[in-house]
């Protein structure tokens, strides 16, 4: 765990682009060193998006960065639990100052790695962090230093929007009703002992008179009017329990399609760095390719005027060779010619010498 945690720690410090050949380099390596386990768990390790890679610099950056988010957002919630409007808005307003903060200083880091931020990461960035301390479970995501994808907060809760809150009030929360669940009166609607008994008997379908039911013959024109309102407002009622309970199902329908929009948004755009990491890849590989075409041309030219200068040589070459030859035929003739003339010349001396000697007295 150790080795995988140290691999770990620095792919996810590198920026995106160099992630996957880092990644691959290290699972390389482990398969050679004998480590399979370790390869395959690093193989399995993802790219980070542009922003989950800022959010890993801030918190690499900052040691006191994970608990300030941890406590911010403890704050944040318990404010909200225990309906303190006051703490809320103190702590909601520390909240956006920390984003914009963290925001400006993420920029600021990244700026030596030369990778562009787009307004896009910069969105996700701050979606994140407030995330984070809107939601426990993100936020140890977060502090890990190894998030791969933006997060977003989706629910109701201690991520409330600027001036949600009046003063001396809590933050609104929402219930959510079951469509077998039939709402409760407001307290609102309470009435005294007599006077509720008089609504039930006028909302009733057949009040009672010293417990006996009474017909609708000896029902009063009063009476028939209450009874009339009351059919009226159960025929309201039960038009607004559909409508709360049409409104809840269609909250629910938008709250499921909003996050599996928020989690294909987040595929995306991993899908998108990973398009965009290839794109860098296979350019600079078209570049290399050009020069390497670039230097073998350059070579290829140099060859031929090489060629063509040998060439010239080699003709050149070949006249003197010419000249040469045809010089040593000359010569050898002469050199016959001259050796003809001594063996003439020898002869003759030694017919002089012979006939010197035969003379008398010699």
């Amino acid at each position: 765990m150790a080795e995988l945690d140290e691999v770990a720690d620095d792919l996810y410090a590198r920026p995106p682009g160099e992630f996957v050949a880092a990644r691959d380099a290290a699972v390389k390596a482990a398969r050679a060193s004998g480590s399979k386990e370790l390869a395959k768990q690093v193989a399995a390790l993802r790219r980070p998006t542009v922003s989950a890679w800022l959010v890993n610099l801030l918190v690499r950056a900052d040691p006191d960065l994970p608990e300030q988010l941890l406590s911010l957002g403890e704050g944040l919630r318990a404010a909200e639990r225990s309906l303190d409007g006051p703490a809320l808005r103190e702590l909601s307003s520390q909240r956006r100052a920390l984003v914009r903060s963290l925001v400006g200083e993420a920029r600021r880091l990244a700026r030596p790695a030369g990778q562009r931020i787009s307004d896009a990461a910069v969105q996700e960035l701050d979606a994140t962090l407030t995330a984070a301390l809107a939601d426990a479970a993100t936020a140890r995501d977060v502090v890990s230093g190894r998030l791969t994808s933006p997060r977003a907060f989706v629910g109701f809760g201690s991520a409330v929007p600027d001036g949600a809150v009046p003063d001396g009030a809590a933050p609104p929360r929402l219930r959510l009703v079951r469509p077998d669940e039939s709402p409760k009166p407001s307290s609102g609607t309470a009435r005294g002992p007599g006077r509720g008994k008089q609504r039930a008997d006028a909302e009733g379908a057949a009040p009672r008179d010293g417990g006996r039911p009474i017909a609708a013959d000896d029902a009063t024109p009063q009476s028939a009017s209450d009874a009339a309102a009351a059919e009226r407002r159960a025929r309201r009622e039960a038009r607004e329990r559909r409508a709360r309970e049409e409104a809840q199902a269609a909250f629910e329908t938008a709250e499921r399609t909003a996050t599996e929009v928020g989690e294909r948004h987040a595929e995306a755009a991993r899908v998108r760095d990973d398009s965009a990491a290839d794109l860098e890849r296979t350019e600079a590989a078209a570049e290399a390719a050009h020069a390497a075409e670039d230097d073998l041309v350059r070579e290829l030219a140099e060859t031929r005027r090489r060629l063509v200068a040998a060439g010239k040589a080699s003709a050149a070459a070949d006249r003197d060779a010419d000249a040469a030859r045809q010089a040593l035929r000359r010569d050898e003739r002469e050199v016959a010619a001259v050796d003809r003339e001594l063996h003439r010349a020898e002869r003759a001396r030694d017919a002089a010498a012979a006939a010197r000697d035969a003379l008398p007295g010699g």
